[in-house]
C-alpha cells in the first residue's frame, strides 16, 4: 500500500469506472443484506456471526480480543463491546491472558458454537442468494484471484 495517491493521476477509463463502481456499490449493499438475512432468520448479527465463525476456527477455539478483531475487521473498541455482549449472552467467555496479563482472551462456549450452527443455514442461503448464485461459476476463480489482490493490497 502506497502513503498517498501518485501524483500523476489518470482519470478511470471505460472499464475501470464500471467495474469500480460496481466493486463501491457491492461493498456497501452486501453487508447490509447478508445483516438483514442473519438478523431476520438466525436473530444474529453479522458481526456477531464472524466473531463465533472466527472462534470456532481458532486452535482450542480462543482467540485474543486484537487478533479478532482483526479477523472480523472492526475496531478494538467496536470488537471490545462486542465481546461484551457475547459474553453477556454467554456465546463466549473472557479471561485474562495467562502469558499476557495486560491481553484479554476470547473463548467461544457450547452456547456460542451451537448458536453459530443455527445460524450456519441462513447465512449460507444469504451468501448464495446474494452473491454466488450470480456469478458463473467458471470465473469464480478469477473473482477469488481479484479479490485476494485487492485485500492484499490494503493489509
Amino acid at each position: 500500500m502506497t502513503d498517498g495517491p501518485p501524483t500523476n493521476l489518470q482519470p478511470l477509463d471505460d472499464v475501470e469506472e464500471p467495474a469500480w463502481r460496481d466493486l463501491a456499490r457491492f461493498f456497501v449493499l452486501a453487508p447490509r443484506y447478508l445483516d438483514d438475512d442473519l438478523q431476520r432468520g438466525a436473530n444474529i448479527s453479522l458481526s456477531t456471526y464472524s466473531a463465533l465463525t472466527h472462534l470456532s476456527e481458532a486452535p482450542d477455539q480462543v482467540l485474543r480480543v486484537t487478533e479478532l478483531a482483526n479477523r472480523v475487521y472492526l475496531s478494538g473498541s467496536r470488537t471490545t463491546r462486542l465481546v461484551d455482549a457475547l459474553a453477556a449472552d454467554g456465546l463466549v467467555i473472557k479471561r485474562r491472558s495467562a502469558g499476557d496479563a495486560r491481553g484479554v482472551e476470547v473463548i467461544l462456549t457450547a452456547k456460542g458454537l451451537e448458536r453459530l450452527q443455527r445460524a450456519y443455514p441462513v447465512h449460507l442461503g444469504s451468501v448464495r442468494a446474494r452473491v454466488l448464485d450470480h456469478v458463473p461459476r467458471s470465473t469464480l476463480p478469477d473473482l477469488a484471484e481479484a479479490m485476494r489482490a485487492i485485500a492484499k493490497a490494503l493489509g
